[in-house]
């Protein structure tokens, strides 16, 4: 270890710090150019979760959407749609399906982890309220 009063440093002391004050500057240029960076994720994931919002909406009427868009009743939070099968051509629900739009490789929420578990495990009833 070198000893050192105020600036009058050893030459080992005076190259650790010389190093030291490089490291700092590069780590202060690498800083701003990540504060440059971070409006333009922060704008290119909007842009991105926008899109989703709109895609949602749009869905049913899109070509590969598998159901009868007069079949679906939109909720979109916490699952998008829920669609009754069968109810506007056959007047007569086959089958009861939630679902939910996901865009550019998004996953399922942990809520709608949660609901889609409770219809897995087939915990899922029809009441009616009578106030």
């Amino acid at each position: 270890a070198g000893l050192f009063h105020l600036d009058n440093f050893s030459p080992g002391a005076l190259e650790i710090y010389k190093e030291m004050l490089t490291s700092q500057k590069e780590r202060r240029a690498q800083l701003r150019s990540e504060k440059i960076e971070i409006p333009k994720s922060s704008e290119i994931g909007a842009k991105a979760t926008n899109l989703g919002f709109i895609l949602e909406r749009l869905a049913p009427t899109l070509d590969g959407f598998t159901f009868d868009k007069n079949d679906c009743r939109s909720m979109f939070d916490p699952i998008d749609y829920v669609i009754f099968e069968g109810m506007s051509k056959e007047q007569k629900v086959s089958k009861v399906v939630f679902v939910d739009i996901k865009t550019g490789g998004a996953t399922l929420t942990s809520k709608q982890r949660k609901i889609k578990k409770v219809v897995d495990d087939k915990k899922v009833a029809f009441e009616v309220y009578e106030p």
